[in-house]
Parts: C-alpha cells; structure tokens; sequence
C-alpha cells in the first residue's frame, strides 16, 4: 500500500498582525524622524525613540536592529513619503512624468515634485550629513545615499533625454549631473534656511535653472 504524504503546511500570516507590524514600523518612524530632526544623530537614543513610539526598547531593537539602521529606515520613508509605501519611482507622480513628452511641462512636474521629496527628506539627509563627520559608518551611509539620489534621478534624466530638445553636446552623464547637484538636499537647504525661500519659490528656481541648462 502506498504511503500517504501530507501536503506540506502553508504559513498564515494574520493580516490584523501584519497591520499591527506596519503601525508599529510606521509609529517607531515617526518618532525617530522628529527626534533625529530635533537631537541630531548623537542626542537620539533608541530608549528615547522607543518612549516616543510608545512601544518597548527590544521592540525597536526587534524591528531595525540598530541606530543606523532606523536612520536609514528614516531617510527611504521620507523619500517615499509617510502615506505610501510603494517606492517613489513606482508613485503616481514620477509616473506621470516619466511619461510627459514635452520637454519643458516635464522639468515643470519634475521641479514641483522633487520640491516636495526635499522638505521631507532635506532635514534627515542633514543629520546623516552632520554625523558622517565623526562617525565613518555614518560617512559611508551618507555617500550611499547620494549614490542612490543618483540612481533615483537618473529615470528622470533618461525620461527627458527620450523627448528630445536637449542642448547640443550634451551627454547622458551631464545631463543626470546636473539634476543631481541642483536637487541636492544641502542646497535645499540653504535656500529654505539661509535665503528664506519656500518650496514654490525653490521649485520655480529649479524649474527655470533645468531649462536654462539643459534645452536648447
């Protein structure tokens, strides 16, 4: 008689579990983001983080580890943006421009856009940048992160590249470099906080610095 086998057992997953998993991920975010914001890298503590999440220490330490992992959880949620879970190229708005064919209307979406992106992350990528001073692993986490803004950018680059228009002589590598310098979170920055600028005047001032520089 032949033996009988029982189909392996499949894993259930409780979704009032995984939703209580993400409020947890989400609050401990939260928290973190003001508090890293506010302390900077080396006045926030994981106690402090947890006390403001309202969950325990070893949950925190459970979810992401460590410190540095929770500031660059920090850095892709602000990118992201803190209603949307999908990554930023797969959102609504990079879509949308991905697609736009005029040349000009595209650097417009793209400016207000990015605009956006930056007050959220902006702040983050400054405390990253600040402890990258004394700290080599936090040095070697901010150089990712401009990395990967590269990357990130770059879909834009070659979206408007596809369309045409572009000065004369102007190569791939150009092109991504200079939207990555003038979308830079340090020069946000300075125009937010240094000049007074906001967002709409930041993202009108991209917009026409783009076009200058970049249509023919």
């Amino acid at each position: 008689m032949s033996k009988i086998v029982n189909p392996p057992s499949r894993k259930y997953r409780s979704p009032l579990r995984a939703a209580q998993a993400e409020q947890t991920r989400t609050a401990i975010l939260d928290a973190a983001r003001i508090l890293f914001v506010a302390k900077g890298w080396s006045g926030t503590t994981i106690a402090a983080v947890a006390d403001a999440a309202s969950v325990s220490n070893e949950t925190v330490y459970s979810v992401f580890g460590n410190k540095s992992s929770i500031l660059r959880a920090v850095v892709a949620y602000s990118v992201r943006g803190f209603f949307d879970a999908r990554p930023l190229l797969e959102q609504r708005e990079p879509v949308e421009i991905a697609a736009e064919t005029d040349c000009r209307r595209q650097i417009a979406m793209f400016a207000r856009h990015i605009a956006t992106v930056l007050s959220r992350v902006a702040p983050v990528m400054a405390v990253v940048r600040a402890a990258a001073e004394a700290d080599t692993k936090m040095a070697r986490l901010y150089a990712e992160l401009h990395a990967g803004r590269r990357t990130n950018l770059s879909t834009f680059a070659d979206a408007l590249i596809s369309n045409g228009g572009l000065r004369p002589g102007l190569d791939r590598n150009t092109v991504i470099g200079t939207v990555w310098r003038l979308t830079s979170p340090e020069l946000f920055l300075l125009m937010r906080n240094i000049e007074g600028k906001d967002i709409d005047a930041y993202a009108v001032w991209l917009e026409d610095s783009l076009a200058a520089l970049l249509l023919a």
